[in-house]
């Protein structure tokens, strides 16, 4: 099978890595990719801006895949995966309307609300001054409030405060403030929500879903969970948690519902979904995700059993049941530790410490995903917030973890950051 991976990071990296394992695929093609993806010899990356959909059409069409999979949100949500689709080709991600699910939080809260699908009560304002006189209505200092962007935000655009003057100074830098990243004209407000964070993730077809796994990631940038939000510094894939009840509620309660939902308002979902999750005495959802997380693909992906491509291909086809293969998960846990550029996340217009030669020592056994890195006078160096990341699998999260910042003492290039803490409690929170 020939196929094609869209997207450069760390999550693409993993999706290509892991779909190499399966019997009949040789090569894979990954447009645009990285420079750290060509280290390895089965892997071709392509160099196209995947925001000209003429251009992308053309090289598909030179490529000829038998399956095109989309890894980042924004392509999606531009409608480039429906365009590929609508010119003959077999795509496995959601069209321009399904994607509404992560490119428009409104759109999300709504069709939850609609479908009976547990989450947070919110509010919906449309302007600065509204949205403004709206935290009157809040008890910030005693419940908090969570403030979100409508809009694709890279990860940024979600706030979450116990301070009513941090409440207000990001209304303002979310509509006023032109040299903050997050740039909106509707906001959200929602109820704090209490429990333990877990990302949970199904590939559907638009008529079924097959539940993938589970993750628990770390935002925040330093040790402790301190800091500013970034796309994420870590993860693991717990192994006993949730339990088996639990899973069942998410299924009937979340994915479920999704499925038929969206085929029932005419929008049928295609493609990986990742719901973000908070559980407590029920499950909530915090937000849907139109894609693998990152760095939650670097996590799940290495613990899924079975032939993964083929799987693929049939929700691709929408033929899921008629599928005749198996995924499972390993026995094993999994942890990755994300690396970062110093500076990153930058949201204060400092600039970061980049293009500095990245060195990989010879090290214990574990997997390196590459993201933001490129090649200079026959170097690797880092160009990026994200630079790569190490995913080591054990018996235990205490055995994978101690493998992955075993292995993390091999890379060396100035200015790197991480965090110490990934996956470092008895439950590995």
């Amino acid at each position: 099978m020939k196929i094609a991976v869209i997207g450069s990071g760390g999550r693409e990296h993993a999706l290509a890595k892991r779909l190499l394992q399966d019997n009949g695929v040789n090569h894979i093609d990954i447009i645009p990719g990285n420079a750290g993806m060509e280290l390895d010899s089965n892997l071709r990356t392509h160099d196209c801006n995947i925001k000209n959909q003429d251009a992308l059409l053309s090289l598909c069409s030179k490529l000829s895949p038998d399956l095109i999979i989309f890894g980042p949100e924004q392509p999606l949500v531009d409608g480039t995966g429906e365009f590929l689709d609508k010119n003959g080709f077999n795509v496995l991600g959601a069209s321009k309307d399904a994607a509404q699910l992560e490119g428009s939080k409104i759109f999300s809260k709504k069709f939850m609300f609609r479908n009976d699908i547990p989450t947070a009560e919110f509010e919906v304002y449309e302007s600065y001054d509204e949205a403004l006189a709206g935290l009157n209505k809040w008890k910030i200092t005693e419940e908090g409030i969570v403030i979100k962007a409508d809009e694709l935000a890279a990860g940024k655009g979600v706030v979450v405060t116990w301070n009513e003057d941090e409440a207000r100074k990001t209304l303002s830098d979310f509509f006023l403030n032109p040299d903050c990243p997050v740039n909106t004209k509707k906001v959200l407000f929602e109820k704090v929500l209490k429990g333990k964070e877990l990302s949970a993730f199904a590939l559907m077809d638009g008529e079924t879903f097959i539940t993938l796994g589970y993750a628990c990631d770390y935002k925040r940038l330093l040790d402790g969970d301190k800091g500013p939000n970034t796309g994420g510094m870590g993860c693991f894939s717990p192994k006993l948690w949730p339990d088996k009840e639990t899973r069942k509620c998410i299924d009937e309660r979340v994915f479920r519902p999704i499925v038929e939902g969206m085929k029932k308002e005419g929008t049928p979902f295609k493609g990986i979904l990742f719901a973000g999750l908070m559980l407590d005495e029920a499950v909530n959802v915090i937000e849907f995700n139109i894609r693998f997380g990152d760095p939650e693909a670097q996590t799940l992906l290495p613990l899924i059993e079975g032939n993964l491509s083929r799987v693929f291909d049939h929700a691709a086809k929408g033929s899921l049941l008629n599928l005749n293969e198996t995924l499972t998960l390993s026995e094993k846990c999994s942890v990755h530790v994300v690396v970062a550029s110093g500076g990153y996340p930058a949201m204060d217009g400092s600039p970061m410490n980049l293009e500095n030669e990245i060195k990989i020592e010879e090290s214990s056994s574990g997997t390196i995903y590459y993201a933001g890195v490129k090649q200079k006078d026959q170097k690797l160096v880092n160009t990026g917030g994200r630079v790569l990341g190490i995913t080591c699998l054990g018996d235990s999260i205490e055995t994978a973890r101690d493998s992955a910042y075993k292995k993390l003492q091999s890379v060396h290039f100035e200015g790197m950051t991480y965090r110490n803490d990934i996956a470092s409690g008895s439950d590995g929170r």
